[in-house]
């Protein structure tokens, strides 16, 4: 498996140990992780489509609550 050396800044290092920690993985798979979504908004985003943020209502629908923007310049 191909290993890469990255530079982050503290407020990064931060949140991934804590986010590592409060989901029981390690700071190695947080990173796969996000580096996972980032592909998946990448093909979406050639497709022409964008990462969303969605509520699920009491009626069991999702509800478009905001759009993320700025990783692709969209």
């Amino acid at each position: 498996m191909p290993q890469m050396t990255m530079t982050l800044s503290d407020e990064i290092n931060d949140f991934l140990n804590a986010f590592a920690r409060h989901n029981g993985i390690t700071k190695a798979e947080a990173t796969r992780r996000a580096f996972a979504l980032l592909a998946i908004a990448d093909r979406q985003s050639q497709k022409g489509l964008s990462l969303g943020l969605v509520r699920e209502n009491e009626d069991h629908e999702l509800v478009a609550v905001g759009r993320i923007v700025g990783i692709f310049g969209s």
